[in-house]
């Protein structure tokens, strides 16, 4: 790792921990939908973007590292969700662009892997905490709701919920793609 890679690391670690600080809390104490879709797509943007600048493995690990830090700084107390969440993030997309190079198909498998990762980590944490029993609640809540308006509203409203969750960072790869080769064809200019 040279200097280069370290001042990469330290600028874009702190972008992504400065808009978590800032962007991420108004949206949560906002309640708006898809906050933590839209918090990740954009940390998916800024990481892949590093990586163009410092492909260095292990960057992306370290940058989350630094985001977290500068997260759980901003709240008056220290949450350890957020913090893991950041961290999660920072270890899958490094295992992905690793895997597949910071190439079209690790780009759109880092959108894919950051549009299932919350759907996953919600379900697994709210059945730490409520029980087993927490997806079928969910699912009878859809058919209740649907029975109760007397159309398939609670599917469609589930069924819209898991495509905005998915197409966000999927839209977020595309966008850092995008803006990868248009950058790459003004360099060789």
């Amino acid at each position: 790792m040279n200097r280069k890679s370290i001042v990469s690391i330290a600028v874009f670690g702190t972008l992504w921990g400065f808009i978590e600080a800032t962007l991420g809390n108004a949206l949560h104490l906002l309640h708006l939908p898809f906050s933590g879709s839209i918090l990740a797509s954009i940390a998916l943007i800024i990481i892949l973007i590093a990586r163009i600048y410092n492909p260095t493995r292990g960057s992306t690990f370290l940058m989350a590292l630094i985001a977290a830090f500068i997260k759980a700084l901003s709240f008056a107390t220290v949450k350890l969700g957020p913090f893991v969440a950041i961290i999660a993030e920072g270890i899958l997309i490094e295992v992905i662009l690793s895997l597949f190079h910071p190439g079209r198909l690790g780009f759109f498998a880092s959108g894919l892997v950051m549009a299932l990762y919350p759907i996953i980590q919600t379900i697994v944490t709210k059945t730490i905490l409520f029980g087993s029993n927490f997806v079928p609640v969910i699912l009878e809540l859809a058919q209740g709701f649907s029975d109760r308006v007397g159309f398939s509203a609670g599917w469609w409203m589930l069924g819209i919920y898991l495509v905005a969750q998915i197409i966000l960072p999927l839209g977020a790869a595309y966008f850092a793609w995008a803006l990868k080769k248009r950058l790459s064809a003004q360099l060789q200019q």
